[in-house]
């Protein structure tokens, strides 16, 4: 796992925290860092990030707690060597609609990360 840039993201991106069903839609990367800013200390090991291009990154947060250091550092991202399948990110996108209160979720589908990534947004407005 390596650690990345801000510019090696292709936005927009999804966050999915690994205690909900919800994706959390970046449309760009000030969105990434205002969500880091306000859950810095809330991310487990498990939350991810998925760019357009379908890489995924584990979202890594300072170890320190809140009452060692307030302000804290930001998550860092970690690269994982493989992407996330088309498969699995319509699993993904299902299961938001799911828990946004969408019907008819089985029959939703789409060929591309990118088209995914226009549901998620399309479903937050």
């Amino acid at each position: 796992m390596t650690c990345v840039k801000m510019s090696d993201i292709e936005w927009p991106a999804v966050v999915k925290l690994s205690q909900n069903d919800e994706l959390l839609y970046l449309a760009h990367q000030r969105d990434w860092l205002e969500l880091a800013c306000l859950y810095q200390h809330h991310f487990t090991e498990e939350d991810q990030l998925l760019d357009s291009a379908g890489h995924r990154y584990l979202i890594s947060a300072n170890p320190r707690t809140v009452h060692e250091d307030p302000v804290g550092e930001l998550p860092q991202l970690l690269q994982q060597g493989q992407n996330l399948s088309l498969t699995d990110f319509i699993k993904w996108v299902q299961n938001h609609a799911t828990a946004q209160g969408q019907c008819c979720v089985a029959k939703l589908a789409f060929t591309t990360i990118g088209q995914g990534m226009e549901i998620v947004r399309t479903l937050e407005e």
